[in-house]
């Protein structure tokens, strides 16, 4: 179990606070011994900042911002993970598959399965589970039909 709800971490750039959220009780059973042994679930978010020698009693003064920033900066760093993604998948798909020379050639059902396979990929920020739980498209097969 976390000792306190969060802490600070220092580093040469600055430091980490890893805060501890949600702490409930979840006791295992020991595979050796058979005995319960205690156990604990927790959210973990961690936000970088400045040091400062009083940042913990800054926290500790405003926990409820503080927790929401790094839970925002969490949630700002996995969009990005999964933006970054998402625009690899739409460069590809420009570059190798719907480039002009091919796109000349495709039936217009070829096209239309591109078209809306590049639109649901733009449309993944958009998703109810975004930036956590996100439903790819599938790629048309490379003659463009699904």
């Amino acid at each position: 179990m976390p000792e306190k709800a969060f802490q600070v971490l220092p580093s040469a750039q600055g430091c980490t606070v890893e805060f501890y959220d949600s702490v409930n009780s979840n006791p295992v059973i020991d595979g050796m011994t058979g005995q319960k042994i205690p156990s604990w679930d927790y959210e973990k978010y961690t936000l970088e900042t400045d040091y400062s020698p009083s940042l913990a009693a800054q926290i500790e003064s405003d926990y409820a911002t503080w927790l929401q920033k790094a839970k925002d900066a969490e949630k700002t760093a996995e969009e990005l993970k999964v933006r970054d993604y998402r625009d690899d998948l739409l460069n590809t798909c420009d570059t190798v598959y719907c480039n002009a020379e091919r796109w000349a050639v495709m039936t217009d059902e070829q096209r239309q399965a591109w078209a809306a396979y590049k639109q649901a990929l733009r449309d993944v920020p958009t998703q109810a589970g975004f930036p956590y739980s996100v439903s790819w498209p599938a790629m048309p097969a490379e003659g463009g039909t699904t």
